[in-house]
């Protein structure tokens, strides 16, 4: 069995070593994070490994998961690189969406195998990130001979693993940013508008919940186009006007959403058989 390092216990370092431990397939040996205490806290949830403040406490490994925040990706690993004790053949990875394994150079250069490997996933907590990892779709791109030993380790502990292009990586995971983070900025501002009209915020989450749990499992069965409902889905340009001015007369901001998502829901209508004279008067009525 292969060992693992650990450098950056966070949510997903945490709940992936936990698998790979539980699964025997890494053998997790040093968890190193910016103090010991939360270095003993990361090794306790994986129920293995030694936890350890610096680097130089570290042993050496077969395989180093780089798992801190996008920003300390590449000073971690030219750190690593410089400590002397990565050896030729050894495996560094990250597990970032957004950041390319180009940023491992450092550890290439040093004779290591460079990767990342990204699960799509929210890592609200590890704990509930451990009981639902199986089935999580990752992307993975890098050197052939790195993902020859990660692809596997994802697979075993349930991950649908899946190639990336390395230059992709900003726009792929802009993707999974207008899918979940952006979602909840979008719920954010339908909240506030319906606070504009005088109802609660609670009241409104608790109304539009069904709704929006509706539309979710509508786009997933059946698609983004039979999915779309509304004043744009209907081609009701009128409506659109007068929620585009009253939108624009309340918040600027919330008025350029409205314009953007509108001209994308236009395509989907589109798509879904919507005239297209009646989606080019929508597109006009947004322009505007």
């Amino acid at each position: 069995m292969k060992t693992l390092n650990i450098i950056g216990s966070g949510r997903v370092g945490r709940a992936c070593g936990r698998l790979w431990s539980q699964a025997r397939v890494l053998a997790i040996q040093d968890v190193l994070t910016r103090s010991r205490d939360s270095a003993a806290a990361g090794a306790a949830f994986i129920g293995a490994g030694r936890p350890v403040a610096s680097l130089r406490e570290m042993r050496p490994a077969d395989v180093w998961m780089i798992a801190t925040r996008d920003d300390a990706i590449v000073a971690s690993c030219t750190m690593l690189a410089q400590s002397g004790m990565l050896a030729a053949g050894n495996i560094v990875f990250h597990v970032s969406g957004a950041r390319p394994s180009s940023d491992l150079a450092p550890a290439g250069k040093s004779g290591a195998l460079i990767a990342s490997v990204h699960p799509i996933k929210t890592f609200t907590d590890a704990e509930s990130a451990v009981r639902s990892f199986a089935g999580t779709f990752c992307s993975a791109e890098g050197d052939p001979g790195a993902l020859a030993v990660l692809r596997p380790a994802f697979e075993e502990i349930g991950a649908r693993v899946f190639d990336i292009a390395t230059g992709l990586k900003s726009i792929y995971h802009a993707g999974g940013v207008f899918a979940c983070n952006y979602l909840v900025a979008l719920i954010e501002a339908a909240v506030r508008a319906h606070e504009q009209a005088g109802i609660a915020r609670a009241d409104s989450l608790q109304a539009l919940e069904p709704m929006v749990r509706e539309t979710v499992d509508a786009i997933f069965a059946q698609g983004p186009a039979r999915a779309l409902t509304g004043p744009i889905a209907r081609g009701d340009v009128e409506t659109v006007k007068r929620q585009l001015a009253a939108v624009d007369a309340w918040d600027a901001g919330a008025g350029a959403i409205y314009r953007s998502l509108g001209l994308v829901a236009v395509d989907v209508a589109q798509a879904a058989g919507l005239d297209a004279a009646r989606a080019d008067e929508l597109r006009s009525a947004l322009e505007k």
